[in-house]
Protein backbone atom coordinates (compact mmCIF):
# COMPACT_ATOMS: atom_id res chain seq x y z
CA UNK A 1 0.00 0.00 0.00
CA UNK A 2 2.98 2.50 0.88
CA UNK A 3 4.31 2.43 -2.41
CA UNK A 4 0.89 3.05 -4.04
CA UNK A 5 1.01 6.18 -1.96
CA UNK A 6 4.59 7.27 -2.46
CA UNK A 7 4.43 6.66 -6.19
CA UNK A 8 1.65 9.11 -6.58
CA UNK A 9 3.78 11.20 -4.16
CA UNK A 10 6.46 11.16 -6.40
CA UNK A 11 8.59 11.52 -3.61
CA UNK A 12 11.14 8.44 -2.62
CA UNK A 13 10.43 5.44 -0.10
CA UNK A 14 13.10 4.53 2.64
CA UNK A 15 12.08 2.86 5.52
CA UNK A 16 13.72 2.55 8.55
CA UNK A 17 12.50 -0.88 9.14
CA UNK A 18 9.99 -3.29 8.85
CA UNK A 19 9.13 -5.74 11.62
CA UNK A 20 7.76 -8.58 8.98
CA UNK A 21 5.97 -11.09 11.37
CA UNK A 22 3.54 -8.34 13.17
CA UNK A 23 3.36 -5.37 10.36
CA UNK A 24 0.01 -5.34 10.35
CA UNK A 25 -0.63 -4.72 14.06
CA UNK A 26 2.07 -2.60 14.81
CA UNK A 27 3.18 1.42 15.62
CA UNK A 28 4.08 4.20 12.57
CA UNK A 29 4.89 7.77 12.46
CA UNK A 30 5.81 9.66 9.87
CA UNK A 31 9.08 11.27 9.94
CA UNK A 32 9.00 15.41 9.89
CA UNK A 33 12.94 15.56 8.96
CA UNK A 34 12.73 13.84 5.52
CA UNK A 35 9.70 15.35 4.49
CA UNK A 36 10.91 19.10 5.49
CA UNK A 37 14.61 18.76 4.54
CA UNK A 38 14.71 15.22 2.32
CA UNK A 39 11.24 15.68 0.50
CA UNK A 40 10.71 11.93 1.51
CA UNK A 41 7.40 10.96 3.37
CA UNK A 42 8.89 8.07 5.27
CA UNK A 43 6.55 5.51 7.62
CA UNK A 44 8.65 4.31 10.27
CA UNK A 45 7.30 1.27 12.02
CA UNK A 46 8.33 -0.02 15.85
CA UNK A 47 9.02 -3.78 16.54
CA UNK A 48 6.31 -5.31 18.71
CA UNK A 49 6.93 -8.68 20.76
CA UNK A 50 3.68 -10.10 22.37
CA UNK A 51 3.65 -11.47 25.83
CA UNK A 52 1.59 -14.01 26.60
CA UNK A 53 -1.16 -15.57 24.45
CA UNK A 54 -1.45 -13.69 21.15
CA UNK A 55 -5.09 -13.72 21.01
CA UNK A 56 -5.14 -11.77 24.13
CA UNK A 57 -2.36 -9.53 22.81
CA UNK A 58 -3.92 -6.26 22.93
CA UNK A 59 -3.86 -6.44 26.65
CA UNK A 60 -0.13 -7.35 26.97
CA UNK A 61 1.98 -5.24 24.49
CA UNK A 62 5.32 -4.37 24.55
CA UNK A 63 7.55 -2.32 22.85
CA UNK A 64 10.86 -3.43 22.23
CA UNK A 65 11.25 0.41 20.26
CA UNK A 66 10.00 2.91 22.27
CA UNK A 67 8.22 5.78 20.43
CA UNK A 68 9.97 9.13 19.73
CA UNK A 69 8.33 12.09 21.11
CA UNK A 70 5.89 12.75 18.63
CA UNK A 71 2.63 14.62 17.75
CA UNK A 72 -0.59 13.55 16.98
CA UNK A 73 -2.94 15.11 13.99
CA UNK A 74 -6.76 15.69 14.65
CA UNK A 75 -8.86 16.69 11.69
CA UNK A 76 -12.18 15.62 10.34
CA UNK A 77 -12.05 13.21 7.33
CA UNK A 78 -13.80 15.61 5.15
CA UNK A 79 -14.03 19.51 5.30
CA UNK A 80 -13.20 22.73 3.29
CA UNK A 81 -12.36 22.34 -0.09
CA UNK A 82 -9.89 24.81 -1.90
CA UNK A 83 -11.63 27.87 -3.41
CA UNK A 84 -13.08 27.46 -6.83
CA UNK A 85 -10.44 27.01 -9.76
CA UNK A 86 -7.54 27.34 -7.61
CA UNK A 87 -5.12 23.40 -7.49
CA UNK A 88 -2.45 22.31 -5.04
CA UNK A 89 -0.51 19.18 -4.89
CA UNK A 90 -1.79 16.71 -2.80
CA UNK A 91 -2.63 12.60 -2.82
CA UNK A 92 -4.70 10.18 -1.67
CA UNK A 93 -4.51 6.97 0.56
CA UNK A 94 -5.38 3.40 -0.51
CA UNK A 95 -8.45 2.26 1.12
CA UNK A 96 -9.38 5.93 2.26
CA UNK A 97 -10.50 7.49 -1.06
CA UNK A 98 -13.82 8.48 0.45
CA UNK A 99 -11.71 11.20 2.40
CA UNK A 100 -10.53 13.98 1.18
CA UNK A 101 -6.91 14.31 -0.16
CA UNK A 102 -4.03 15.30 2.08
CA UNK A 103 -2.72 18.25 0.93
CA UNK A 104 1.21 18.87 1.03
CA UNK A 105 1.42 22.00 2.12
CA UNK A 106 -0.72 21.18 4.94
CA UNK A 107 1.24 18.09 5.82
CA UNK A 108 4.36 20.38 5.51
CA UNK A 109 2.57 22.75 7.68
CA UNK A 110 1.55 20.26 10.31
CA UNK A 111 5.37 18.86 10.33
CA UNK A 112 6.61 22.24 10.91
CA UNK A 113 4.65 22.92 13.72
CA UNK A 114 5.22 19.84 15.17
CA UNK A 115 9.06 20.82 15.53
CA UNK A 116 8.20 24.00 17.08
CA UNK A 117 7.42 21.62 20.15
CA UNK A 118 10.47 19.71 19.59
CA UNK A 119 8.73 16.80 18.06
CA UNK A 120 10.47 14.97 15.01
CA UNK A 121 7.28 12.58 14.24
CA UNK A 122 3.99 13.30 13.96
CA UNK A 123 1.00 10.31 13.83
CA UNK A 124 -1.66 10.83 11.38
CA UNK A 125 -4.04 8.11 10.85
CA UNK A 126 -4.52 8.02 7.07
CA UNK A 127 -0.70 7.62 7.06
CA UNK A 128 0.01 5.54 9.94
CA UNK A 129 -2.87 2.91 9.65
CA UNK A 130 -3.25 0.67 7.35
CA UNK A 131 -5.86 1.55 6.02
CA UNK A 132 -6.50 -1.81 3.15
CA UNK A 133 -6.23 -4.28 6.19
CA UNK A 134 -9.16 -4.18 8.77
CA UNK A 135 -7.22 -6.46 11.43
CA UNK A 136 -4.51 -3.23 11.70
CA UNK A 137 -7.94 -1.15 11.54
CA UNK A 138 -9.36 -3.08 14.46
CA UNK A 139 -5.70 -3.02 16.13
CA UNK A 140 -5.30 0.97 15.81
CA UNK A 141 -8.86 1.38 16.80
CA UNK A 142 -7.97 -0.73 20.07
CA UNK A 143 -5.27 1.74 20.81
CA UNK A 144 -6.40 5.38 19.66
CA UNK A 145 -6.78 6.36 23.36
CA UNK A 146 -3.11 5.50 24.05
CA UNK A 147 -1.85 7.05 21.06
CA UNK A 148 -3.38 10.37 21.70
CA UNK A 149 -2.33 10.36 25.44
CA UNK A 150 1.39 9.19 24.70
CA UNK A 151 1.58 12.49 22.50
CA UNK A 152 3.85 15.10 23.42
CA UNK A 153 1.46 17.25 21.53
CA UNK A 154 -1.49 17.17 19.59
CA UNK A 155 -2.07 19.27 16.64
CA UNK A 156 -5.70 20.08 15.72
CA UNK A 157 -6.35 21.04 12.05
CA UNK A 158 -10.05 21.81 12.39
CA UNK A 159 -10.52 22.63 8.17
CA UNK A 160 -9.52 18.90 7.38
CA UNK A 161 -6.12 18.44 5.22
CA UNK A 162 -7.42 19.92 2.02
CA UNK A 163 -6.14 22.96 3.49
CA UNK A 164 -6.25 25.34 6.85
CA UNK A 165 -9.13 26.47 8.02
CA UNK A 166 -9.43 30.57 8.86
CA UNK A 167 -10.43 31.48 12.14
CA UNK A 168 -13.94 32.86 10.93
CA UNK A 169 -14.54 30.37 8.71
CA UNK A 170 -17.01 27.17 9.98
CA UNK A 171 -15.65 24.11 10.11
CA UNK A 172 -17.24 20.23 11.68
CA UNK A 173 -14.25 19.42 13.31
CA UNK A 174 -16.16 19.91 16.86
CA UNK A 175 -18.91 17.96 15.14
CA UNK A 176 -17.01 14.80 14.88
CA UNK A 177 -17.05 11.45 16.97
CA UNK A 178 -13.25 10.71 16.89
CA UNK A 179 -11.88 14.54 17.66
CA UNK A 180 -13.20 14.30 20.89
CA UNK A 181 -11.18 11.43 22.39
CA UNK A 182 -8.39 13.15 20.46
CA UNK A 183 -8.12 16.26 22.40
CA UNK A 184 -9.04 14.84 25.84
CA UNK A 185 -7.00 11.95 26.12
CA UNK A 186 -3.62 13.90 26.05
CA UNK A 187 -5.37 17.04 27.98
CA UNK A 188 -6.50 20.85 27.18
CA UNK A 189 -3.03 22.08 27.84
CA UNK A 190 -1.42 19.39 25.35
CA UNK A 191 -3.92 20.61 22.53
CA UNK A 192 -2.81 23.01 19.84
CA UNK A 193 -5.07 24.48 16.86
CA UNK A 194 -3.68 25.45 13.86
CA UNK A 195 -5.28 27.88 11.38
CA UNK A 196 -5.02 29.81 8.33
CA UNK A 197 -3.40 33.61 9.12
CA UNK A 198 -2.33 35.74 6.77
CA UNK A 199 -3.08 39.40 8.72
CA UNK A 200 0.58 40.87 9.84
CA UNK A 201 -1.50 40.97 13.43
CA UNK A 202 -4.57 39.65 15.43
CA UNK A 203 -5.28 42.86 15.93
CA UNK A 204 -5.71 43.45 12.30
CA UNK A 205 -7.35 40.14 11.84
CA UNK A 206 -10.13 41.73 13.98
CA UNK A 207 -10.17 45.13 12.80
CA UNK A 208 -11.89 43.46 10.02
CA UNK A 209 -14.46 41.35 12.33
CA UNK A 210 -14.62 43.95 15.44
CA UNK A 211 -13.19 45.81 18.30
CA UNK A 212 -11.90 42.84 20.36
CA UNK A 213 -8.14 42.49 21.25
CA UNK A 214 -7.85 39.53 23.34
CA UNK A 215 -5.03 38.09 21.00
CA UNK A 216 -5.24 34.04 20.05
CA UNK A 217 -2.45 33.61 18.15
CA UNK A 218 0.31 32.51 20.53
CA UNK A 219 3.19 31.49 17.75
CA UNK A 220 3.62 31.77 14.29
CA UNK A 221 4.27 28.54 12.29
CA UNK A 222 5.14 30.08 8.78
CA UNK A 223 4.69 33.76 8.54
CA UNK A 224 2.04 34.73 6.48
CA UNK A 225 0.25 31.80 6.39
CA UNK A 226 -0.28 30.24 9.83
CA UNK A 227 -0.43 30.45 13.33
CA UNK A 228 -1.15 28.44 16.41
CA UNK A 229 -2.72 29.04 19.63
CA UNK A 230 -3.74 26.39 22.53
CA UNK A 231 -7.31 25.00 22.41
CA UNK A 232 -7.83 26.21 26.10
CA UNK A 233 -7.62 29.79 25.29
CA UNK A 234 -9.42 29.21 21.95
CA UNK A 235 -12.23 27.83 23.40
CA UNK A 236 -11.81 30.59 26.30
CA UNK A 237 -11.74 33.56 24.21
CA UNK A 238 -14.45 31.77 21.95
CA UNK A 239 -16.95 31.48 25.22
CA UNK A 240 -16.40 35.26 26.41
CA UNK A 241 -17.44 36.46 22.59
CA UNK A 242 -20.64 34.24 23.37
CA UNK A 243 -21.15 35.03 26.81
CA UNK A 244 -20.54 38.95 25.88
CA UNK A 245 -23.05 38.48 22.61
CA UNK A 246 -25.93 36.58 25.08
CA UNK A 247 -25.54 39.79 27.76
CA UNK A 248 -25.42 42.73 25.45
CA UNK A 249 -26.37 41.71 22.27
CA UNK A 250 -28.90 38.97 22.43
CA UNK A 251 -30.15 39.04 19.43
CA UNK A 252 -27.05 38.48 17.60
CA UNK A 253 -26.24 35.48 20.06
CA UNK A 254 -28.14 33.10 18.16
CA UNK A 255 -26.49 34.42 14.44
CA UNK A 256 -23.86 32.36 14.36
CA UNK A 257 -22.18 33.18 11.14
CA UNK A 258 -21.56 37.27 12.21
CA UNK A 259 -19.35 35.69 15.57
CA UNK A 260 -16.16 37.07 14.60
CA UNK A 261 -14.07 33.76 15.21
CA UNK A 262 -16.61 30.60 13.76
CA UNK A 263 -13.86 28.03 13.29
CA UNK A 264 -15.33 25.96 15.97
CA UNK A 265 -19.45 25.84 16.21
CA UNK A 266 -21.14 27.54 20.10
CA UNK A 267 -22.49 25.66 21.69
CA UNK A 268 -20.70 22.48 20.82
CA UNK A 269 -17.64 24.81 21.94
CA UNK A 270 -19.30 25.19 25.48
CA UNK A 271 -20.01 20.97 25.57
CA UNK A 272 -16.41 20.59 24.43
CA UNK A 273 -14.81 23.56 27.54
CA UNK A 274 -17.01 21.01 29.95
CA UNK A 275 -15.98 17.98 28.60
CA UNK A 276 -12.14 18.19 29.08
CA UNK A 277 -13.15 18.09 33.08
CA UNK A 278 -12.87 15.21 34.58
CA UNK A 279 -16.68 14.70 34.45
CA UNK A 280 -18.22 11.60 32.75
CA UNK A 281 -21.39 13.29 32.52
CA UNK A 282 -20.04 15.93 29.95
CA UNK A 283 -18.45 13.09 28.50
CA UNK A 284 -21.49 11.44 27.76
CA UNK A 285 -23.27 14.94 26.49
CA UNK A 286 -20.49 16.00 24.16
CA UNK A 287 -19.69 12.88 22.45
CA UNK A 288 -23.57 12.31 22.31
CA UNK A 289 -23.65 15.65 20.03
CA UNK A 290 -21.54 14.47 17.67
CA UNK A 291 -21.84 12.12 14.26
CA UNK A 292 -19.35 9.55 12.00
CA UNK A 293 -20.20 7.68 9.56
CA UNK A 294 -19.55 4.10 11.04
CA UNK A 295 -22.34 4.59 13.99
CA UNK A 296 -20.19 1.86 16.44
CA UNK A 297 -17.25 4.97 16.21
CA UNK A 298 -19.57 6.63 18.43
CA UNK A 299 -19.29 4.19 21.52
CA UNK A 300 -15.38 3.38 20.40
CA UNK A 301 -14.41 6.72 20.99
CA UNK A 302 -16.27 7.62 23.94
CA UNK A 303 -15.12 3.99 25.67
CA UNK A 304 -11.61 4.75 26.96
CA UNK A 305 -12.30 8.22 28.10
CA UNK A 306 -14.80 6.31 30.47
CA UNK A 307 -12.07 3.42 31.09
CA UNK A 308 -13.48 1.02 29.31
CA UNK A 309 -12.01 -1.27 26.22
CA UNK A 310 -14.39 -3.08 24.36
CA UNK A 311 -13.64 -5.97 21.96
CA UNK A 312 -13.72 -3.48 18.58
CA UNK A 313 -13.69 -6.83 16.01
CA UNK A 314 -16.99 -8.03 18.18
CA UNK A 315 -18.50 -5.10 16.18
CA UNK A 316 -19.84 -4.37 12.71
CA UNK A 317 -19.79 -0.82 11.35
CA UNK A 318 -23.87 -0.30 12.53
CA UNK A 319 -23.30 -2.10 16.40
CA UNK A 320 -24.10 1.19 17.73
CA UNK A 321 -26.63 -0.25 20.04
CA UNK A 322 -25.12 -3.36 20.84
CA UNK A 323 -21.56 -1.37 21.73
CA UNK A 324 -23.62 0.64 23.94
CA UNK A 325 -25.28 -1.96 25.92
CA UNK A 326 -21.72 -3.51 26.61
CA UNK A 327 -20.02 0.13 27.55
CA UNK A 328 -23.06 0.55 29.98
CA UNK A 329 -22.84 -3.16 31.33
CA UNK A 330 -19.03 -2.46 31.70
CA UNK A 331 -19.69 0.50 33.79
CA UNK A 332 -22.43 -0.94 36.04
CA UNK A 333 -19.80 -4.28 37.12
CA UNK A 334 -17.65 -1.75 38.05
CA UNK A 335 -20.27 -0.18 40.33
CA UNK A 336 -20.60 3.35 39.08
CA UNK A 337 -23.76 5.08 38.81
CA UNK A 338 -26.08 5.61 35.87
CA UNK A 339 -24.57 8.70 34.48
CA UNK A 340 -25.92 7.84 31.06
CA UNK A 341 -29.49 9.32 32.18
CA UNK A 342 -28.64 12.76 32.04
CA UNK A 343 -27.27 13.10 28.70
CA UNK A 344 -30.05 15.12 28.26
CA UNK A 345 -32.77 14.33 30.14
CA UNK A 346 -35.17 17.35 28.09
CA UNK A 347 -34.88 15.54 25.21
CA UNK A 348 -37.44 12.82 24.47
CA UNK A 349 -37.00 9.15 25.44
CA UNK A 350 -34.40 7.02 22.69
CA UNK A 351 -37.59 4.53 20.80
CA UNK A 352 -34.81 1.68 20.88
CA UNK A 353 -33.81 2.15 24.67
CA UNK A 354 -35.21 4.47 27.01
CA UNK A 355 -32.79 5.24 29.60
CA UNK A 356 -31.50 7.51 26.85
CA UNK A 357 -32.81 10.63 25.05
CA UNK A 358 -33.47 9.88 21.35
CA UNK A 359 -30.08 9.37 18.80
CA UNK A 360 -29.41 12.09 16.52
CA UNK A 361 -29.67 11.80 12.65
CA UNK A 362 -26.74 12.12 11.00
CA UNK A 363 -26.81 14.68 7.84
CA UNK A 364 -24.61 14.95 4.66
CA UNK A 365 -22.97 17.41 6.17
CA UNK A 366 -21.29 15.43 8.76
CA UNK A 367 -23.08 17.08 11.73
CA UNK A 368 -26.00 15.45 14.10
CA UNK A 369 -29.79 16.32 14.19
CA UNK A 370 -32.42 16.02 16.35
CA UNK A 371 -36.10 15.53 14.93
CA UNK A 372 -38.27 17.62 16.66
CA UNK A 373 -41.65 19.00 15.79
CA UNK A 374 -40.42 21.88 14.41
CA UNK A 375 -38.35 19.92 11.70
CA UNK A 376 -34.45 19.06 12.55
CA UNK A 377 -32.09 20.86 15.02
CA UNK A 378 -29.09 20.79 15.64
CA UNK A 379 -27.91 18.12 19.04
CA UNK A 380 -25.82 20.76 19.93
CA UNK A 381 -28.43 23.57 19.81
CA UNK A 382 -30.85 21.21 21.83
CA UNK A 383 -28.20 19.98 24.43
CA UNK A 384 -25.90 22.83 24.30
CA UNK A 385 -28.69 25.32 25.56
CA UNK A 386 -30.14 23.77 28.68
CA UNK A 387 -28.59 24.04 32.08
CA UNK A 388 -26.66 20.54 32.93
CA UNK A 389 -28.46 18.14 35.75
CA UNK A 390 -26.82 17.78 38.98
CA UNK A 391 -26.45 13.74 39.22
CA UNK A 392 -25.71 13.10 43.07
CA UNK A 393 -27.74 10.65 44.00
CA UNK A 394 -27.38 8.79 40.38
CA UNK A 395 -28.96 5.16 40.71
CA UNK A 396 -26.47 1.65 40.32
CA UNK A 397 -27.25 -1.34 39.11
CA UNK A 398 -26.77 -3.72 36.27
CA UNK A 399 -27.60 -3.53 32.46
CA UNK A 400 -29.29 -6.47 30.68
CA UNK A 401 -28.13 -7.78 27.36
CA UNK A 402 -31.48 -6.87 26.21
CA UNK A 403 -30.87 -2.52 27.31
CA UNK A 404 -33.23 -2.91 30.34
CA UNK A 405 -31.65 -1.38 33.24
CA UNK A 406 -32.12 -3.10 36.47
CA UNK A 407 -31.70 -1.15 39.89
CA UNK A 408 -33.98 -0.55 43.30
CA UNK A 409 -34.72 2.39 44.28
CA UNK A 410 -37.62 4.59 45.94
CA UNK A 411 -40.96 4.79 43.64
CA UNK A 412 -44.01 6.34 43.98
CA UNK A 413 -47.26 5.53 41.64
CA UNK A 414 -48.72 8.78 39.99
CA UNK A 415 -51.10 7.35 37.14
CA UNK A 416 -52.66 4.11 37.16
CA UNK A 417 -53.65 4.09 33.03
CA UNK A 418 -56.36 2.15 33.70
CA UNK A 419 -58.14 5.25 35.96
CA UNK A 420 -58.47 6.66 32.77
CA UNK A 421 -59.59 4.04 30.20
CA UNK A 422 -62.79 2.83 29.18
CA UNK A 423 -63.93 -0.06 30.19
CA UNK A 424 -63.30 -2.03 27.14
CA UNK A 425 -59.81 -2.25 28.01
CA UNK A 426 -60.03 -4.54 30.89
CA UNK A 427 -56.23 -5.89 30.45
CA UNK A 428 -54.67 -2.57 29.83
CA UNK A 429 -52.69 -2.60 33.37
CA UNK A 430 -49.94 0.62 32.15
CA UNK A 431 -48.92 2.38 35.02
CA UNK A 432 -46.63 5.58 35.51
CA UNK A 433 -44.28 5.40 38.41
CA UNK A 434 -41.93 8.28 39.50
CA UNK A 435 -38.74 7.17 41.11
CA UNK A 436 -36.21 9.23 42.84
CA UNK A 437 -32.96 8.74 41.17
CA UNK A 438 -31.15 11.52 42.54
CA UNK A 439 -31.54 13.76 45.89
CA UNK A 440 -29.61 16.85 46.54
CA UNK A 441 -29.29 19.05 49.91
CA UNK A 442 -28.60 22.51 48.56
CA UNK A 443 -28.40 25.10 51.06
CA UNK A 444 -28.77 27.92 48.52
CA UNK A 445 -32.10 27.28 47.69
CA UNK A 446 -34.43 29.69 49.73
CA UNK A 447 -37.00 27.22 50.95
CA UNK A 448 -39.78 30.02 50.63
CA UNK A 449 -39.11 31.58 47.10
CA UNK A 450 -37.27 28.72 45.86
CA UNK A 451 -34.87 31.15 44.25
CA UNK A 452 -31.37 30.32 44.29
CA UNK A 453 -29.69 32.75 46.69
CA UNK A 454 -25.74 33.34 47.50
CA UNK A 455 -25.09 33.62 51.70
CA UNK A 456 -22.10 36.20 52.08
CA UNK A 457 -18.82 34.93 54.20
CA UNK A 458 -19.87 34.57 58.13
CA UNK A 459 -23.01 34.49 57.96
CA UNK A 460 -24.90 31.41 59.44
CA UNK A 461 -25.63 28.23 56.91
CA UNK A 462 -28.94 28.61 55.59
CA UNK A 463 -31.42 25.69 55.93
CA UNK A 464 -31.47 24.73 52.63
CA UNK A 465 -34.08 22.12 51.16
CA UNK A 466 -33.49 18.72 49.49
CA UNK A 467 -34.29 18.47 45.68
CA UNK A 468 -35.21 15.25 44.25
CA UNK A 469 -34.93 14.34 40.70
CA UNK A 470 -37.69 11.92 39.47
CA UNK A 471 -37.69 9.33 36.55
CA UNK A 472 -41.01 8.79 35.37
CA UNK A 473 -41.51 5.14 33.63
CA UNK A 474 -44.24 3.80 32.19
CA UNK A 475 -45.08 -0.70 32.49
CA UNK A 476 -45.68 -2.03 29.85
CA UNK A 477 -46.04 -5.64 30.69
CA UNK A 478 -44.05 -8.64 32.60
CA UNK A 479 -42.23 -6.57 34.81
CA UNK A 480 -40.66 -4.10 32.65
CA UNK A 481 -40.87 -0.51 31.91
CA UNK A 482 -39.75 2.41 29.48
CA UNK A 483 -38.60 5.72 30.29
CA UNK A 484 -41.28 8.83 29.28
CA UNK A 485 -39.96 11.75 31.01
CA UNK A 486 -37.55 13.42 34.01
CA UNK A 487 -37.82 16.26 35.69
CA UNK A 488 -35.31 17.70 38.76
CA UNK A 489 -35.56 20.35 41.64
CA UNK A 490 -38.39 18.86 42.98
CA UNK A 491 -39.15 19.76 46.33
CA UNK A 492 -39.16 16.53 48.75
CA UNK A 493 -41.35 18.40 51.13
CA UNK A 494 -44.19 18.10 48.66
CA UNK A 495 -43.69 14.85 48.26
CA UNK A 496 -43.99 13.90 51.88
CA UNK A 497 -47.21 12.31 52.00
CA UNK A 498 -47.28 9.98 48.85
CA UNK A 499 -47.32 6.59 49.03
CA UNK A 500 -43.53 5.72 48.39
CA UNK A 501 -42.00 1.83 48.14
CA UNK A 502 -38.80 0.75 47.35
CA UNK A 503 -38.74 -1.65 44.88
CA UNK A 504 -36.82 -3.26 41.81
CA UNK A 505 -37.74 -1.82 37.92
CA UNK A 506 -36.38 -2.90 34.83
CA UNK A 507 -36.27 0.20 32.84
CA UNK A 508 -35.70 0.09 28.97
CA UNK A 509 -37.03 -1.40 25.86
CA UNK A 510 -38.24 1.27 23.13
CA UNK A 511 -40.37 4.36 24.43
CA UNK A 512 -43.29 5.30 22.98
CA UNK A 513 -41.55 8.73 21.42
CA UNK A 514 -43.17 11.17 23.34
CA UNK A 515 -41.97 12.84 26.40
CA UNK A 516 -44.04 13.14 29.91
CA UNK A 517 -43.78 16.02 31.61
CA UNK A 518 -44.45 15.98 35.60
CA UNK A 519 -44.93 19.11 37.70
CA UNK A 520 -45.53 19.13 41.41
CA UNK A 521 -47.60 20.95 43.79
CA UNK A 522 -48.84 21.15 47.08
CA UNK A 523 -52.38 19.48 45.78
CA UNK A 524 -50.69 16.87 44.21
CA UNK A 525 -48.67 16.22 40.64
CA UNK A 526 -49.68 16.56 37.07
CA UNK A 527 -48.40 15.08 33.58
CA UNK A 528 -48.67 16.01 30.56
CA UNK A 529 -47.15 14.61 27.16
CA UNK A 530 -44.93 17.22 25.31
CA UNK A 531 -44.05 15.57 21.41
CA UNK A 532 -40.78 16.95 21.34
CA UNK A 533 -37.83 18.89 23.15
CA UNK A 534 -39.75 22.29 21.71
CA UNK A 535 -43.14 23.55 22.71
CA UNK A 536 -45.32 21.08 21.10
CA UNK A 537 -48.53 22.63 19.76
CA UNK A 538 -50.67 20.06 20.53
CA UNK A 539 -50.00 18.80 24.11
CA UNK A 540 -52.77 16.43 25.57
CA UNK A 541 -53.25 15.77 29.53
CA UNK A 542 -52.54 11.82 30.17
Amino acid sequence: MWAQVFKKLNLKLKEIFRFVINAWTTRRTADCSAFLDSDELQIIEYPQRIAGDSSHAFESDIWSSPLPPFAAISYPWRDLQLPSGSSTSSFSVSGATHADPISIDVLRTACLAARMFSCDYIWLDRLCILQTQKKDKNWQIQRMFSIYKACNICLVLPGGLVRLAGLDEPTTWIDRAWTLQEVVAPGETKAKCIFSFTHPTYLDFLEEQCNRKTSLVQDIVEAGHSALCSLDLLLRVMWGWAEWLRCFEPTLSKQHDKFPIRIMYDPAMNLLRRALLPSHRDLWMSAYTRSSSRPVDMVFSLMDLLGVSLDVKQYAKDDRLKATIKLMQTLMRRGEPAIWLYIAPWVKPSTEISTMPQMPETSESGRAYIKTQKGLVLAFEAVGFENTWRTDGAPKGEMTDSGYFTFWAKAALVNDWRETRCETDPYDNREIWAIIIGQLENLNRDPESWKLVSTPGGDPTPAGVYELTLMLVEHHGYGLFHRVGMEHEIDERKTADWDWKYREFHVGGPGRGERVRFSVSPEGHDLETEKGIDDAQDESKL
